[in-house]
């Protein structure tokens, strides 16, 4: 018998195979790991096995150009459905399957926004749905994998419940720069697979697992968990704690004796930002040489670190940075937290990829509306899950002129981008927390946002732009841009005036009547 799998390379069959009737559902985060599962799913399908695939406009072309010619069925039944018509669509798909004539034992494969299901849509509404698919294909023997892209926490939770419905669920999303695979449940012929997570990475143009179990080739000499190596400034003069505490006067000192160690707790100091680099390269080295049971600490002396900085150190190796201004005995109450742990994020990238990762684009300030979408689109396929982005659509003061309300605010970080669509302003902070948006907002806004905009939607991602409004829309009027700088007017010296400007009045020629 054949079977048709999801090809996820190094998974065991029982984790990817689907069997003929089932509804399976795969939600993804990031588009183009949708487009690379969907296209992964279709080059596996045996060559006489009839096949179909159902997407919004866009995605067809993209999956078929980079199919293998070699793989995949002989034919291949191409759909698409307007994003804008995609509700209606979805009511009525078995009914507009049948009237296509898809074949009996076809491999369905149906690639949409998550957006396309209305916030609203319930576990129960769903439930109803997948219940006639599941009939309708158990009727044609025929198998149907759903593979949603974008925002979907409200979904999937609605989703989890149909353990009873579906035939399997997973979830594919990207964090600390690795690709996981959360497999909820998965029913097949050879049984029930459920609760398992998997870390994946794209090889040869294919997700692929990467084995946890990893060989220690670097015998350990001794058990030195119980130690802590500490920069001397980081105890802000305090004297060793204990016999298991070692101070260093410099960084390389500490750093050359913590190269022998392997389970020991590390601790480094930061003060100035220009040391950001040279400290981030020494963690990416220590955390290779030394492997993920060293436990780093990196305590910030002053204000140094950005978030983004933030994400790059622990993505290089560090377990816990400590903010600036946390007292003593805080500081030390974190450090104990940590003991136990293992670094959980995945060294398979050497420093100038990590680097490149997060450096934002060479691209500020007012952007037609096709270059903002082009950029943003990069950004989010290259998005590795390490640092998080905030897309934001403001609709502006009734009657408040467009050039007005963009005078009043300065993108001044490469990374922070807008563009202007149908009345509506779209902005782009790129490395920007969700809880640092309304603090970004003050420092880009010279006025209160509010008095500027009437409301503002932060997006879940690109699946909620208009996709071809963005795309056509190639150019701004040139008397429209966003400064780079705050525009600042001298302030007169002590004991001068402002200079006197002219203004024009008009008189009445006679009195005016009370």
């Amino acid at each position: 018998m054949v079977q048709i799998s999801l090809a996820i390379r190094g998974l065991l069959d029982q984790q990817i195979v689907v069997r003929a009737g089932g509804v399976y559902w795969v939600t993804v985060d990031q588009p183009a790991d949708a487009r690379l599962l969907a296209r992964q799913f279709l080059e596996a399908i045996p060559e006489l096995v009839p096949a179909t695939l159902i997407c919004c406009a866009g995605d067809v072309q993209s999956i078929t150009n980079e199919m293998a010619a070699d793989l995949g069925p002989d034919k291949l039944r191409l759909f698409e459905i307007p994003q804008s018509k995609a509700e209606q669509g979805l009511a009525t798909l078995t009914r507009d399957m049948g009237r296509v004539g898809i074949p009996a034992n076809s491999q369905v494969t149906l690639l949409l926004p998550a957006s396309c299901w209305a916030e609203t849509t319930t576990a129960k509404h769903l439930k109803h749905w997948c219940q006639r698919l599941h009939q309708w294909l158990q009727a044609r023997n025929a198998t149907l994998l759903v593979i949603t892209h974008g925002e979907a926490a409200l979904l999937h939770a609605e989703l989890v419940e149909l353990n009873e419905t579906l035939s399997g669920l997973g979830r594919l999303y990207r964090y600390n720069g690795v690709i996981r695979y959360q497999l909820h449940f998965w029913h097949n012929d050879m049984g029930v697979t459920s609760g398992q997570e998997f870390k994946l990475a794209i090889q040869g143009n294919a997700l692929t697992l990467i084995p946890d179990t990893a060989v220690d080739l670097q015998p350990r000499v001794a058990d030195d968990q119980h130690l802590y190596l500490a920069e001397r400034a980081v105890l802000e003069g305090t004297p060793s704690l204990s016999k298991h505490w070692y101070l260093f006067e410099t960084r390389e000192a500490l750093l050359n004796e913590a190269r022998t160690a392997r389970q020991a707790t590390v601790i480094v100091g930061i003060d100035n930002s220009h040391q950001l680099l040279d400290l981030a390269q020494q963690l990416h080295d220590l955390r290779e040489q030394c492997g993920p049971d060293l436990k780093i600490v990196v305590r910030e002396m002053e204000p140094a670190v950005r978030y983004r900085d933030e994400r790059l150190l622990l993505a290089c190796g560090a377990n816990l940075i400590v903010p600036d201004g946390t007292l003593l005995s805080r500081f030390l109450s974190m450090i104990e937290s940590v003991q136990g742990q293992r670094w959980q994020y995945s060294q398979n990238s050497d420093f100038a990829t990590l680097l490149e990762r997060q450096r934002p684009p060479d691209i500020r300030g007012l952007v037609s509306p096709r270059k903002f979408f082009e950029a943003i689109e990069q950004i989010y396929n290259e998005n590795s899950g390490e640092v998080t982005h905030q897309l934001v659509r403001f609709q502006p003061v009734p009657g408040l002129d467009e050039e007005l309300f963009l005078n009043q605010m300065c993108l001044r970080r490469f990374g922070d981008f807008a563009c202007l669509l149908g009345g509506d302003l779209y902005l782009f902070l790129f490395a920007c927390r969700a809880d640092g948006l309304d603090p970004a907002l003050g420092n880009i806004c010279r006025l209160p946002w509010r008095d500027l905009f009437l409301q503002r939607q932060v997006l879940a991602g690109i699946d909620d732009l208009p996709r071809e409004a963005f795309l056509q829309a190639e150019s701004i009027p040139a008397h429209l841009n966003i400064p780079f700088e705050n525009t600042v007017m001298a302030t007169p010296a002590a004991g001068s005036r402002m200079p006197l400007t002219a203004q024009r009045t008009i008189l009445p020629i006679r009195e005016l009547q009370p």
